[in-house]
């Protein structure tokens, strides 16, 4: 990945941890796999924003499709599970610090990265 595009990275992940309903999502698909339409259903949020969030998750590396399922309507539909065991925000000595844990297979990753760098 070349500097520019990583750093693209870097900075949509940052923006994506501050948005409340991303948190939500990813909350969510820690516990166990969910549908677009489960997540609007149990976090009370219209549809279209959970595909929206769902589709920005997913870009930033966040979550990841677990597989498809049929409905009892006879349509497949993708669950979603959330790579993220965790993250952290420090900020220290005017110094901004994010760490995150990712789940990769049956290791975990560990990802340190500063958003005010070179913006």
């Amino acid at each position: 990945m070349s500097g520019e595009m990583y750093n693209m990275k870097v900075l949509e992940t940052s923006k994506v941890l501050s948005d409340r309903n991303a948190l939500k999502i990813l909350s969510a698909t820690q516990k166990r796999p969910h549908t677009v339409q489960e997540l609007s259903e149990e976090l009370q949020t219209p549809l279209a924003g959970v595909y929206k969030k769902v589709k920005e998750l997913e870009n930033a590396g966040l979550i990841t499709r677990k597989d498809r399922i049929l409905t009892n309507y006879g349509k497949r539909v993708t669950r979603y599970t959330s790579l993220v065991k965790g993250f952290f925000v420090q900020f220290f000595n005017s110094e901004l610090k994010i760490t995150l844990e990712m789940q990769d297979e049956e290791k975990c990753v560990r990802l340190s990265w500063n958003p005010l760098m070179n913006s």
